[in-house]
């Protein structure tokens, strides 16, 4: 695959929590696999950063309109900027983390003035503290491109008993358990790779298109 222009990734680390699991998995991520591709830069949206991001959802109504406006740019820029997603999503009870369903509100036509996740790939992570993760999956795959208009890709990764895989080796060639999830992840975000750099010569032209039913119907 011949890459003509460096692609940025970013990597959306989804919790709501300080140093939480998914920082430190999106970390990984980045020092076990995305310093090694060629043409690749990433970078990671922590989350955690930005408790009160959808004021206009209803939440944080009384903190500071500027601030606010200032951390949904920041957030927006971030967004418009990559040409690709990971998605690492602790599974909470089931559900996704409320942090992650309000970008996703965000990203939506008339919120984010445009698409700015429109027609990009993404690939989800799921992780877990015990033997759980693939919830989010489900959730993410079932509603969350109807008005981002993202693109999912077939492949994913589930991280359950997240403490032990980050604390392994990096063997992906292996057959245990942990190394088996380490070839998902690095088979998933190259996969990832190529879907970005054959869409980005499309993207604009797909936007355009997706701007008259911007939401899904």
């Amino acid at each position: 695959m011949k890459i003509e222009k460096r692609l940025n990734i970013l990597i959306v680390s989804s919790s709501q929590r300080n140093e939480s699991k998914s920082f430190e998995t999106s970390e990984h991520l980045q020092k076990h696999i995305f310093e090694s591709l060629p043409h690749v830069s990433s970078s990671i949206l922590d989350l955690s950063i930005y408790p009160f991001l959808l004021d206009h959802y209803g939440y944080g109504r009384d903190h500071d309109k500027k601030q606010l406006d200032k951390s949904k740019k920041d957030v927006l820029d971030q967004l418009y900027h990559c040409d690709a997603v990971v998605f690492v999503v602790p599974e909470w009870g089931g559900m996704i983390p409320p942090a992650l369903v309000n970008l996703l509100l965000l990203c939506a036509n008339g919120s984010a003035q445009g698409l700015p996740l429109g027609h990009k790939p993404g690939f989800i992570v799921g992780i877990s503290a015990s033997g759980g993760g693939t919830y989010p999956i489900s959730l993410l795959k079932g509603y969350a491109a109807k008005n981002s208009h993202l693109t999912w890709l077939p492949l994913h990764s589930v991280i359950s008993n997240v403490d032990d895989f980050l604390n392994q080796d990096w063997s992906p060639e292996e057959t245990n358990r942990f190394s088996q999830v380490q070839s998902r992840l690095l088979t998933g975000i190259k996969s990832l790779v190529i879907y970005a750099n054959t869409l980005r010569n499309v993207r604009s032209e797909l936007v355009t298109l997706s701007q008259k039913h911007p939401f899904g119907q």
